[in-house]
């Protein structure tokens, strides 16, 4: 991938972030938001986007503690719980997920760790599953970097 998806999702986050949680922030509880959620610091709950056009963020500093959904993804830091994205999930070379991430297109960093699976096609479709332990899926199947 590179590091251009990651900035183009940057730019565009920048436009459309109208809920913000700062790095020195904690949120116990469910979060829902309509455009652009940004998490600098912790939510302790799911993370949940209305609107098709919707875009979540995290930042290096933050963590998500639930499962998240929201049409793009861009992921910098730890989310312990499901991702589930229609659109785009961005996996940086920081991102640390433990959980299955349900997605239609998936880039990801060198350096990302994923434990759990891969779900490939809409969020809505589990048409194909990729495990991310290595060699436990056949050679065609995406395999995340775990390093």
């Amino acid at each position: 991938m590179g590091a251009t998806g990651a900035k183009d999702m940057k730019k565009r986050l920048k436009k459309t972030v109208t809920t913000l949680i700062g790095a020195d922030a904690t949120v116990a509880g469910n979060l829902v938001f309509d455009r652009g959620c940004h998490v600098g610091g912790t939510v302790k709950g799911d993370v949940s986007a209305r609107g098709k056009k919707s875009e979540l963020s995290v930042a290096p500093t933050g963590r998500i503690e639930g499962n998240a959904r929201a049409a793009r993804m861009l992921i910098q830091g730890t989310v312990l719980g499901d991702l589930s994205c229609g659109g785009t999930v961005t996996l940086t070379s920081a991102a640390r997920i433990e959980g299955s991430i349900e997605y239609g297109q998936i880039e990801m960093e060198k350096g990302a760790v994923v434990q759990g699976q891969l779900l490939t096609g809409s969020a809505d479709s589990n048409s194909s599953v990729a495990e991310t332990e290595p060699g436990s899926a056949p050679a065609s199947q995406i395999q995340p970097s775990l390093t």
